[in-house]
């Protein structure tokens, strides 16, 4: 598992996550490509909320294949692209990782390689 840094000589971090994280020599490490809101059978909902919790199993899905759980999560970058969203990603994202913060960037842009899409998750994680 990371070490992860939030230093006292600095603010605490603005939000569900960490300054900064330290992969450990020799642990294995698996990185993931964006996971947008489409499910197994590509169906994308309609709502911020649907999509982010099919995001979210899809990064599960692979992590699980890995051998690996969402507390190996060392660094996350989602984007967003409607601003309106920022309240319920929160929302959304404590419920699945509860008080467990990995370093992590949020980016709200103008699209995604899909018009349906509202998020996108990329990142990788490592395990001993």
């Amino acid at each position: 598992m990371a070490r992860l840094y939030n230093p006292e000589i600095m603010g605490a971090p603005a939000g569900p996550y960490t300054h900064g994280a330290e992969v450990q020599a020799g642990e294995r490490m698996i990185f993931f490509s964006g996971q947008v809101g489409a499910d197994f059978d590509g169906n994308v909902p309609d709502d911020i909320e649907g999509q982010m919790r099919n995001a979210y199993a899809n990064i599960e899905a692979i992590l699980t294949e890995a051998g690996m759980v969402m507390t190996d999560l060392v660094k996350m970058t989602t984007y967003l692209v409607r601003s309106e969203d920022l309240a319920s990603f929160r929302d959304i994202r404590n419920d699945i990782m509860g008080d467990f913060k990995p370093a992590h960037t949020l980016l709200v842009i103008s699209s995604l390689a899909r018009p349906e899409f509202l998020v996108e998750i990329e990142g990788f994680a490592s395990k001993a």
